[in-house]
């Protein structure tokens, strides 16, 4: 009983150290809040409808009431410094462009709101728009703490751009900038020459030359582009040289760009369809070359051809008889590829090759030298040979002429 009442004794002596001590705690901590900062003695009852207060930076502010302040608070002191002049009265000092807000609390427990608005001197952002933005037409006009930008702008991009700026300087601005609307530009003219050759493999081997591209199986056209130097070019220029190559035609397209166009050379010839088992008819059909090519400027200044080719060849192993006549048959090629050219370079279509009988003729010796009489006396030698069948497009493109020149 008597170790009970100790124990009780005991702990109410230690509740009234632990009162003590908060108490006093409490009034240190008081003590230690500056003059005219305290919490309101009413508390906070209510917020008033907020007051907008415009400054330039580095401007100097002083606020007045007809209270003591009891409390401040500021929501960024990046943008502005408070100093307590006194009880009723503080110093507001801008330091850069934005916006914030200070509230103020008396001893009624009534806050004040103060939306501070700060924005750069106006000839600050001049300087830099005028630096930055040389080539464009910009207008300033200061309005209270707010900025208009006018003008006209021919990108919605750098018309953004000046916006950002501007509220690096000015928390408010009003963008007036006008966009001018470009015309269109009319799409410029361009020629595509189109050569189409044919080269003997037979006259190649008498001439020592060699055929540098893959080996051309039928029915499998490729592509390839040309520049001005390398194997294939070097190739094509000693077989001109030699008079090897015989153009067959030379095709010249005038076109604008995105706009399709075609050419076509060749001509017709009847062909055996069949009607039945044992019957056929004859219709035409058309032999030669077709193409149709759409040219694209690229930003890059490289001209992008879509090219569709169709050839058909006249094959005589798929040769069809009617009655005493027989008529040869037709061999297709069709291709569809998108290429890119830069300047100097062109595209060539080949692996179209044609297997001929060339008859070659040789004089026999002694009767072949006979005045008058021997050109009478010779033998004919038949020569499997294997012709190669390619086609050259050559684009050039000058935006100074009215219509391109090929080179």
């Amino acid at each position: 009983m008597h170790s009970t009442k100790n124990d009780i004794r005991y702990l109410s002596i230690m509740s009234l150290l632990y009162v003590l001590l908060f108490t006093y705690t409490a009034k240190a901590q008081q003590a230690e809040e500056p003059a005219g900062f305290a919490l309101p003695k009413a508390g906070v009852k209510s917020v008033m409808p907020a007051v907008q207060v415009e400054m330039e930076m580095n401007e100097h502010r002083v606020l007045s009431w007809p209270f003591d302040v009891t409390r401040v608070f500021l929501a960024d002191d990046s943008l502005l410094k408070l100093d307590p002049v006194t009880p009723s009265k503080l110093r507001l000092r801008a330091l850069k462009a934005g916006k914030t807000r200070v509230n103020v609390w008396g001893d009624d427990g009534v806050a004040l709101t103060y939306d501070i608005l700060i924005h750069a001197p106006i000839e600050e952002l001049r300087k830099v728009l005028d630096e930055e933005f040389a080539n464009q037409e910009v207008t300033l006009r200061q309005l209270a703490g707010s900025v208009m930008l006018s003008g006209s702008i021919r990108e919605a991009e750098t018309r953004d751009n000046i916006e950002s700026v501007a509220r690096q300087f000015f928390p408010r601005v009003i963008n007036n900038l006008r966009l001018i609307r470009q015309r269109e530009a009319e799409p410029l003219p361009v020629k595509l020459q189109a050569s189409i050759f044919e080269l003997s493999h037979y006259d190649l081997q008498k001439h020592s030359l060699k055929w540098p591209l893959d080996n051309s199986k039928a029915g499998q056209m490729s592509h390839q582009v040309l520049a001005t130097q390398g194997e294939v070019a070097e190739f094509l220029q000693a077989a001109h040289d030699k008079n090897l190559l015989r153009r067959i035609a030379a095709p010249v397209i005038s076109t604008v760009e995105g706009r399709r166009a075609s050419f076509e050379t060749g001509g017709q010839m009847p062909l055996v369809v069949a009607a039945g088992s044992t019957e056929g008819k004859v219709r035409l059909q058309q032999w030669g070359v077709r193409m149709q090519l759409l040219p694209t400027r690229l930003a890059n200044g490289k001209l992008r051809l879509g090219v569709q080719p169709r050839i058909n060849q006249i094959d005589v192993t798929k040769a069809a008889k009617i009655d005493t006549v027989t008529l040869p048959g037709i061999r297709t090629h069709q291709h569809d590829l998108l290429i890119d050219l830069a300047e100097g370079e062109s595209l060539m279509l080949y692996g179209m090759p044609m297997n001929r009988i060339v008859r070659e003729k040789q004089d026999l010796p002694l009767l072949s030298d006979l005045p008058l009489l021997g050109d009478s006396f010779y033998k004919s030698t038949k020569i499997e040979d294997k012709i190669e069948l390619f086609i050259i497009v050559a684009p050039a493109q000058t935006a100074e002429d009215k219509v391109a020149s090929t080179p």
